[in-house]
């Protein structure tokens, strides 16, 4: 960079104050654009993304969904190029013309040639570190710098290399700032997706996938990848608002935009100034006109003349008075003290503050007098010094930290015992007690039961009791809801009501690594449960049989 070029240089932090504030100023119009891209391209990628990891036949139509994932980039980096067109615009406080098709269709051949190669130099330059800041911008200045009708592919990049190695200094520090930022948004995005499936589970009572998996919900890569995009749909429109504002103030240098810009509202303050003073000035001169000829006029016209003049000037005074007591116009005075009379009355919020405060400071002073208290017996315990010798004083600090060391040690202990306490009594009031058999009648045949009504030993009981009365369906059922209960029972799955046969099969396939022959047998149940259960097929002594060998080998795997 030029020495002679460094004062002006815009500063980074205060060129990121004006991106923000450029988009408070203009944001759902121009905003708007933005998301028209952005949004379905997130969509696409979310979807691509949990799709190819988790569907069997990904890697049949993995193909053709890249395809259109790479249709969704190009509709966005083509919607993006109107943002930055818009925001160029009211930088200029001009309206943008209407571009003929071919253009448009220009910018998008441009942005798709320029702007794929970026999915492989960034990470490469992210790799190297050194000359990320330079690429970084570079793709940026290809947004912004494709405004011009005139523009083709080599002056496009040509334009954009040359904005990308100006200010280098400038952009480095832009883009720490920016890092931090959206460190912070991503880390507050992340809290949100955490805690509104609680917040809905406390309000409605809907469990969700999120709550029954709890913190290991994180660790899903589909979760990263959601905040991840939500914290680019954030930070994105700042990032490209303050590469616009780099790019304006660069080619303001030899086109003098910012200069015109910057005095636009002088010269809006000045016309303003004339049509105010103007009519104002009209009655003085009139009033200076008959002066001049009050020579020639009697004394009573005169006195009518100075009582018009100090009429206007005490209604101009009034006009003054209350223009100023407007809320755009009283924040600039100075704060006056209230007197006693002025001050705010007593009201019950104030009043129960001051209540609680002062028990709060009388607690804590009883507390601080207590343990004063204490260590003034404690001092009763201790050896006393002797300046004769020296050995007492040794022993002195010994007996201190033994008593300190104690001291801590019950402190932690109550503690403990106070933790373990709530926990006991927390785990009492929630915990739902399940009905027997005996106080409550089950119904096999009832289609709202789930595997949590009951507890594994007794699912086994109905079994047993119904194959004795040789009702053979209502037996598989029962066997069926006893593997169901035993698998969440060992944390293999979560039990809901709104769960089906298959989202507990894709649930334990988590565990199919470790485990294979227990989601192989859990599969073979399903099988056949569906095939008696919801078909027209008898269920034999034989088939049972079978099933109950499966549900036994279920139970002896995860014990």
């Amino acid at each position: 960079m030029k020495t002679t070029d460094a004062a002006f240089v815009p500063n980074a932090l205060k060129l990121t104050e004006q991106s923000i504030q450029l988009l408070r100023q203009n944001g759902i119009p121009i905003l708007a654009e933005y998301y028209v891209g952005s949004l379905p391209f997130i969509f696409g990628l979310l979807y691509f993304w949990s799709d190819m990891s988790r569907s069997t036949y990904a890697a049949v139509y993995c193909s053709e969904a890249a395809a259109g994932l790479a249709l969704l980039f190009i509709w966005m980096k083509y919607w993006h190029v109107r943002f930055c067109r818009r925001l160029w615009c009211v930088l200029l406080g001009t309206t943008e013309k209407k571009r003929p098709f071919g253009h448009e269709l220009a910018t998008v051949g441009r942005q798709a040639l320029l702007q794929a190669t970026g999915m492989i130099v960034q990470p490469v330059s992210m790799i190297i570190a050194i000359p990320l800041a330079w690429t970084y911008a570079f793709y940026q200045n290809v947004t912004v710098m494709d405004r011009l009708q005139s523009n083709d592919l080599k002056t496009l990049f040509q334009s954009a290399v040359r904005q990308s190695k100006l200010w280098p200094g400038q952009n480095h520090l832009i883009l720490c700032i920016l890092s931090f930022f959206a460190l912070f948004v991503f880390f507050n995005v992340s809290v949100v997706l955490m805690v509104l499936p609680y917040i809905l589970k406390k309000l409605t009572g809907i469990e969700t996938a999120f709550t029954i998996s709890g913190i290991h919900a994180m660790t899903n890569t589909t979760f990263f990848a959601t905040a991840c995009a939500l914290t680019y749909l954030c930070v994105d429109p700042v990032i490209k608002s303050v590469y616009t504002l780099r790019c304006f103030y660069s080619q303001s240098r030899s086109t003098g935009d910012d200069i015109r810009i910057g005095l636009k509202p002088f010269l809006i303050t000045t016309l303003v100034a004339v049509l105010i003073w103007v009519p104002m000035i009209g009655p003085f001169s009139f009033v200076l006109a008959q002066n001049a000829s009050s020579r020639n006029t009697s004394p009573m016209d005169q006195a009518a003349t100075i009582k018009a003049m100090t009429t206007y000037a005490d209604q101009l005074n009034e006009s003054i008075d209350d223009v100023l007591q407007r809320p755009q116009f009283s924040w600039r005075m100075p704060r006056e003290k209230l007197t006693e009379k002025d001050e705010i009355k007593n009201t019950w919020l104030k009043t129960g503050l001051e209540w609680f405060f002062d028990k709060l400071g009388k607690m804590m002073t009883a507390i601080w007098d207590w343990v004063e208290s204490m260590l003034d017996w404690f001092s009763k315990y201790f050896p006393k010094k002797d300046a004769a010798n020296p050995e007492s004083h040794a022993l002195e600090t010994v007996v201190r930290i033994i008593f300190g060391l104690i001291a801590v040690g019950l402190m932690i202990l109550l503690m403990v015992i106070i933790h373990r306490y709530l926990k006991y009594k927390w785990l009492n009031q929630t915990r739902t007690p399940v009905l027997e058999p005996a106080d409550r009648p089950v119904d096999l045949n009832d289609e709202t039961l789930t595997a949590a009504d009951l507890p594994y030993d007794r699912w086994l009981a109905l079994s047993k009791e119904s194959m004795e009365s040789k009702d053979f369906r209502q037996a598989l059922r029962a066997l069926y809801l006893a593997i169901l209960a035993q698998l969440g029972d060992k944390h293999r799955i979560g039990i809901a009501r709104y769960k089906s046969n298959r989202d507990y099969l894709v649930e334990l396939s988590t565990h199919s690594h470790a485990e294979p022959e227990l989601f192989e047998l859990f599969e073979t149940c399903i099988k056949m449960f569906e095939r008696f259960w919801y078909g027209m097929h008898p269920v034999a002594m034989d088939k049972l049989i079978r099933f109950k060998a499966c549900q036994e080998r279920i139970s002896a795997i995860v014990q």
